[in-house]
């Protein structure tokens, strides 16, 4: 209950049991034909940590969503899970005289490094299928203040997050995007709210609601069997900055203070200079063949050159391949009926009739940017940041989105991995400056490794396009067009 959209073929939970099952198979097989003893007694130690491993799993909450969803906390709950696994291969390959510990340690090794790959291809697909409006969970949003009008911003416009606001408690406002939502201004309606919209849990706005009026929120909610969430209004303090300081049992959060050091930017230039000189070697030979036939096709320059706001506000030319026709700026108004960008300035058109044939091939293998590494070798922009944008985009920025500005432009970024197909503005706000609050080096490993993910699923996709069956997609749904709040950071 609480789950809507279209349904796949299986579960999301089903989906991470069947991809972990096959990640345990996979890395319990090397250490198999590495031990010694009867070929059924090794099979058996195998099968045995294999079981363990998952009955571990599950009792550390590895296939709850609200445990999920915290990535560190996983990794570490799975690398317990393999050890578990490891310690009961390498008792039972004792007790029958097997070799024990070489291929236990193997195993966990594969175990854990498999269990990170399918949860980290998990995240993609379940994002995938919530954007296209599957498996949202149905909420009741508590509250009607500033903050409920954020917080309703950044999930209504980020379906990929997987909620589905289906009903508001609180005094009525006027104007607001919720009003056509049903809503009860009495708190004591919220259980007959819950079973009319088939919501399986609440998030209460802290700062809407008086202690007390909390309090009761709160308790009917749990008598009703619901999942309750508090929503603070810290909405540019990465959740990694909170951590429980309770006060005598009282649930007290401290707010740690984002220090950036000089040697942290120190290391990311040298990892922007070391990076770019790799690639730019390795992939020599793409761009290379890439360069040819964008020249063939229409005799056009290969580079196209595009003037964007840098750090500081200071312009920049940044590099591409070029994938449109020669003049596609001077076609811009032609297509501006296709942006399919909401509520801000941005543009873009999944199907840009100004995209040349050997275009798409290109940006489906995310080759277009591969000339940025001159500019990050430069020191004009870097492997991770916002994104450059244009000064007409710029225009339209207010005081505090400009903040973008204070960190160098990125090749790619948070907003490129999390939402860069939402078309909500108010995605690309809230993520680029999420990331100027809350940078570290980290958070730009994490940014890497996903994009490395989706340059090899896309090359994938390219390469397998033409041998796939067309078939029609089913749009996924779009927002509604409400302005969205310019003076938060959401």
């Amino acid at each position: 209950m609480g789950l809507v959209g279209p349904a796949p073929r299986r579960s999301p939970r089903l989906q991470l049991v069947v991809g972990d099952v096959v990640a345990l198979a996979v890395a319990w097989t090397p250490p198999l034909f590495g031990a010694s003893g009867a070929w059924p007694t090794r099979v058996v130690c195998a099968v045995a940590a294999a079981t363990v491993t998952l009955v571990v799993l599950r009792q550390m909450g590895l296939y709850r969503s609200h445990v999920c969803a915290h990535v560190v906390s996983a990794a570490n709950r799975a690398v317990v899970a393999a050890a578990a696994g490891a310690a009961v291969f390498a008792a039972a390959a004792s007790l029958v005289g097997a070799a024990a510990l070489d291929p236990a340690l193997e195993g966990a090794a594969a175990s854990v490094l498999m269990l990170l790959v399918v949860r980290f291809r998990f995240d993609h697909w379940l994002r995938a299928h919530r954007s296209a409006g599957a498996f949202q969970r149905t909420v009741i949003l508590v509250g009607t203040n500033d903050d409920a009008e954020s917080l309703w911003a950044v999930l209504n416009h980020e379906p990929q997050l997987g909620y589905r606001i289906g009903a508001m408690v609180g005094e009525r406002v006027r104007d607001a995007p919720w009003a056509h939502l049903p809503s009860s201004s009495a708190t004591g309606d919220l259980p007959a709210l819950a079973d009319r919209v088939g919501a399986s849990g609440v998030i209460v706005v802290v700062s809407a609601l008086r202690p007390r009026t909390r309090e009761a929120v709160v308790a009917a909610a749990l008598a009703a069997g619901l999942h309750v969430q508090l929503w603070a209004g810290l909405g540019g303090v990465a959740s990694r900055r909170v951590r429980p300081a309770p006060v005598s049992g009282i649930p007290v959060f401290y707010v740690e203070p984002q220090r950036v050091r000089r040697w942290q930017l120190l290391v990311k230039r040298a990892i922007d200079v070391a990076f770019a000189v790799v690639i730019l070697l390795v992939t020599a030979p793409l761009v290379a063949v890439a360069a040819v036939l964008i020249r063939r096709e229409d005799g056009g320059p290969v580079l196209y050159r595009s003037g964007r706001v840098g750090r500081d506000g200071e312009p920049i030319d940044v590099l591409k391949l070029r994938t449109m026709v020669p003049n596609a700026s001077e076609l811009l108004t032609e297509v501006a009926a296709l942006n399919e960008r909401i509520g801000g300035p941005l543009f873009k058109a999944s199907d840009d009739p100004r995209v040349t044939r050997i275009g798409r091939v290109i940006r489906g293998m995310s080759m277009d940017e591969l000339p940025q590494l001159w500019n990050v070798l430069a020191g004009t922009m870097s492997l991770v940041g916002p994104r450059p944008a244009l000064p007409s985009e710029v225009e339209h920025f207010d005081a505090e989105l400009r903040r973008r500005h204070a960190m160098r432009p990125g090749i790619t970024g948070l907003w490129q991995i999390e939402a860069r197909d939402n078309p909500s503005f108010n995605a690309y706000r809230r993520l680029d400056l999420a990331y100027v609050d809350n940078w570290s080096l980290k958070l730009d490993f994490a940014i890497l490794a996903s994009t490395v993910h989706e340059v090899v699923a896309g090359s994938f996709r390219t390469a397998l396009k033409p041998f796939r069956r067309p078939r029609r997609a089913e749009p996924a749904p779009r927002p509604p067009a409400e302005p969205v709040p310019q003076a938060r950071s959401g």
